[in-house]
C-alpha cells in the first residue's frame, strides 16, 4: 500500500515537472518572438541572461524527471529539488514578463 502511494506521488511530481518543462518551452518561444528583440545593449544583456536561465532550468528539470523515472532514489529525495525548480521558474517567468513589458516600450 505504501509503495503505491509513493508511486502516485512520483507520478504526480513527474507530471508537474513535465508541465513546467512545457511552460519553459513556451517562455523560450516568447523570448524568441520578434516583438521581444532587444533594441538596446542592456536589453540584449537581459535577454541573454533570461535565455541562459531558461536553458539551465530546462536542463535541471529534465535531469530530475529522468532520475524520477529511472527510480534511482525515492520521491522524497527529489521533493526539495522540485520545489526549488518551481521557485526558480516563477522568478524566471516574472523576469521575462518584466523584460517583455520593457522591450515593448522601446
Amino acid at each position: 500500500m505504501k509503495s503505491d502511494v509513493k508511486e502516485v506521488d512520483k507520478s504526480a511530481l513527474v507530471l508537474r515537472l513535465e508541465r513546467n518543462q512545457n511552460d519553459l518551452q513556451q517562455l523560450k518561444r516568447k523570448l524568441n518572438s520578434y516583438t521581444c528583440e532587444p533594441r538596446t545593449y542592456s536589453l540584449f544583456e537581459r535577454i541573454e541572461s533570461l535565455r541562459s536561465g531558461l536553458e539551465n532550468l530546462s536542463n535541471s528539470n529534465s535531469e530530475i524527471i529522468r532520475s524520477l523515472k529511472s527510480r534511482k532514489k525515492s520521491v522524497e529525495a527529489y521533493v526539495d529539488s522540485a520545489k526549488e525548480q518551481f521557485q526558480k521558474f516563477n522568478q524566471l517567468q516574472q523576469g521575462i514578463d518584466e523584460y517583455v513589458a520593457g522591450a515593448r516600450n522601446y
